[in-house]
C-alpha cells in the first residue's frame, strides 16, 4: 500500500532513468562517436561544419604554393533546408609552377593531447575524382604551428589518401616524422600490394591513439594497428589538408564531422592488435617518380 502511494512521486525519476538509458540526453550529432563500448569517452573537440561559415574560434586556414584558384569554405551540396554543409577544399592548378606542390587546408587552434586514450574521427568524401593523379588528402597531428603545410614541420603523424594513376583510385598510408626523418607505419603493402589502388567514396576514419600505440579503422574495418608508434610528442594540432601538383583543373574534396574524444581508461579489446610496420623506402607523397 505504501509503495502504491509513492509511485506518483517516483514517476519523474523513473522517466529520467529510462530516457537517459535510451540516450535521450546525449549531445546531438556526436552519438556516433560514443558508440564504441571499449572505452568511456568525453568529447574534447567537435565540428560538424554546420555553422554557416568556418569557425574562427576552432580553425585557422593554412596553405602554400601558387594556385589558379583555391577554396577553403563550408559548402552545402543540397538545396533542402535540412541538408548539412561540409568543409570544402578545392584546388585548380592550371598554369602554375611545376617545381612546387600546392597545399590548402585548416588547422585547429587548440592542441589535442593523447596522454590518455584518444579517438580522432572524421568523414572524408573523395568526391568521385575523374582524375586524382598527384592529388592527396591528409590529416596531420603535429605538435607545432605553421601557416603553410604541416608536412614541412619536423614532427608529425599523418593519415593520408593518395591518388593512384590513372586517377580514379586511391591508396592509404600512415606516416610518422620524427626530428625531420619520416617513416611509413602502414601503407597497405604498396607498391607490391594495392599497386593500382582502390575505389573509395565517403569514408569514416577513426584513429585510436595513446602514448604508445595506435589503431586505424575505415568504415568500421581495421586497416592497421601499431603497437609502438614511436611518436616523440604527446599531443598536437589537427591539420586537414589537400595537395596537388601543377596543371590540374579544379578538384574538390570534402571533410565532415570532426570528433575528438578522450578517456582516462586504456583501451582493452579481446583482439590482440597486430603490429604492421612498412619496410618501404620513404617517398614524398605527390612527387613524381
Amino acid at each position: 500500500m505504501m509503495l502504491t502511494k509513492k509511485i506518483p512521486y517516483l514517476f519523474p525519476f523513473i522517466m529520467i532513468f529510462v530516457l537517459s538509458s535510451l540516450g535521450f540526453f546525449d549531445e546531438p550529432g556526436i552519438a556516433f562517436a560514443n558508440d564504441n563500448p571499449l572505452v568511456k569517452k568525453s568529447v574534447v573537440f567537435y565540428d560538424d561544419f554546420n555553422s554557416g561559415t568556418l569557425s574562427e574560434s576552432l580553425w585557422e586556414m593554412t596553405g602554400c604554393g601558387d594556385v589558379k584558384t583555391a577554396l577553403v569554405d563550408l559548402f552545402k551540396p543540397g538545396v533542402a533546408a535540412n541538408d548539412d554543409s561540409r568543409l570544402r577544399l578545392l584546388l585548380d592548378t592550371i598554369g602554375t609552377a611545376d617545381d612546387t606542390v600546392k597545399y590548402r587546408g585548416i588547422r585547429s587552434r587548440n592542441r589535442i593531447h593523447f596522454n590518455d586514450h584518444t579517438v580522432i574521427s572524421f568523414e572524408l568524401d573523395w568526391n568521385e575524382q575523374a582524375n586524382g593523379c598527384y592529388l592527396s588528402v591528409a590529416v596531420y597531428l603535429c605538435p607545432t604551428v605553421t601557416k603553410a603545410t604541416a608536412g614541412e614541420e619536423r614532427d608529425w603523424l599523418k593519415l593520408e589518401y593518395v591518388g593512384v594513376p590513372p586517377g580514379k583510385n586511391v591508396r592509404f598510408q600512415v606516416v610518422r616524422k620524427t626530428k625531420g626523418m619520416p617513416r611509413f607505419l602502414y601503407d597497405e603493402g604498396w607498391p607490391h600490394k594495392q599497386r593500382f589502388g582502390r575505389k573509395i567514396g565517403k569514408v569514416q576514419v577513426e584513429l585510436n591513439i595513446d602514448l604508445s600505440s595506435l589503431q586505424i579503422t575505415e568504415n568500421g574495418t581495421q586497416l592497421g594497428s601499431i603497437e609502438n608508434h614511436g611518436l616523440n610528442f604527446d599531443g598536437g594540432y589537427l591539420y586537414l589538408e589537400m595537395s596537388s601538383h601543377s596543371n590540374y583543373p579544379a578538384r574538390t574534396i570534402y571533410f565532415d564531422n570532426i570528433v575528438v574524444t578522450s578517456s582516462a581508461e586504456p583501451r582493452s579489446s579481446s583482439k590482440k592488435p597486430t603490429e604492421i610496420v612498412s619496410k618501404s623506402p620513404w617517398r614524398e607523397p605527390g612527387r613524381r617518380y
